[in-house]
């Protein structure tokens, strides 16, 4: 991932440092120095050395090439699936059970930081004035765009999903009102529709949400609301628990503002489903 010259020359905790960042750059983003200390086992102090090594200023100049290239999407497949199979293949003592917990584990603890429960309440309170809801993910992430979406009716919201590629999705951009927010799933390489759903939100006066393990990106400069939720990584396979987990808590804190809209679109959706079963 990173250019770094002369990697044979390289001290023990420089290399060390590498093959950690190598292995998990979207851990490396949220850590500190003390962090990544205990990761290589150095000290703070060896590894601000060691990232100087590698060439960079400091830990904050090395998470934005991170971020950059990360953006960028420069890894294969093949490169993410040989890191994980060798992580699953050296350390046989632990089951792939145990090595999920505890990967969320230690995501979950990052997730249970008082300052992200704030932003994620503020956000909350940004939808909730909202008088559409969108989402957009790319890849994977759009089926946790449409579940979503699904919750989001059920509570009383008018939600959308920005669906379609190529020339289709300019149908979705033209859709998007005064009024509208968008939660915006922004993971791996930054999608040209997420820079035009940023560039038409902007012009219409609409408000931005963005779920990212990359705060510093650039879909996240300007925007409304930037909700920092790390992707959680077994070797270099990536799983989407922890989006799931913001969106639903999203979802929780707008049943909370708004209970009783909450309660009417719930007996509406039971009387829909029995007038149903009665046609069988």
């Amino acid at each position: 991932m990173l250019d770094v010259r002369q990697r044979q020359n390289l001290s023990g905790a420089a290399s060390r440092l590498l093959n950690y960042i190598e292995r998990h750059p979207n851990a490396v983003l949220v850590s500190s120095a003390l962090d990544l200390a205990a990761k290589i086992d150095a000290s703070d102090a060896t590894v601000i050395r060691s990232i100087q090594a590698l060439g960079f200023d400091g830990l904050p100049h090395l998470k934005t090439v991170i971020a950059e290239k990360l953006d960028e999407g420069t890894r294969t497949p093949v490169e993410k699936v040989g890191v994980t199979v060798s992580e699953l293949t050296q350390d046989q003592s632990r089951s792939p059970l145990q090595l999920v917990v505890e990967a969320y584990a230690r995501t979950l603890e990052r997730l249970s930081r008082q300052t992200l429960a704030d932003e994620f309440e503020a956000a909350a309170r940004l939808l909730n004035d909202a008088g559409r809801i969108g989402l957009f993910g790319g890849g994977p992430l759009s089926r946790l765009a449409q579940q979503t979406a699904t919750h989001l009716g059920r509570i009383g919201r008018t939600a959308f999903v920005m669906e379609g590629t190529g020339h289709a999705f300019a149908d979705a951009l033209l859709g998007l009102q005064p009024g509208d927010a968008v939660i915006l799933l922004a993971y791996g390489k930054v999608h040209k529709e997420s820079l035009l759903i940023k560039e038409e939100l902007q012009r219409v006066d609409g408000k931005l949400v963005i779920i990212t393990d990359n705060p510093a990106g650039r879909l996240a400069k300007g925007a409304q609301a930037v909700l920092e939720t790390p992707r959680t990584e077994v070797g270099n396979m990536t799983f989407y628990g922890t989006i799931l987990l913001a969106l639903e808590t999203l979802v929780l804190s707008l049943t909370q503002l708004g209970p009783e809209r909450a309660m009417e679109t719930a007996r509406r959706l039971r009387d829909f489903r029995e007038e149903l079963d009665r046609g069988h």
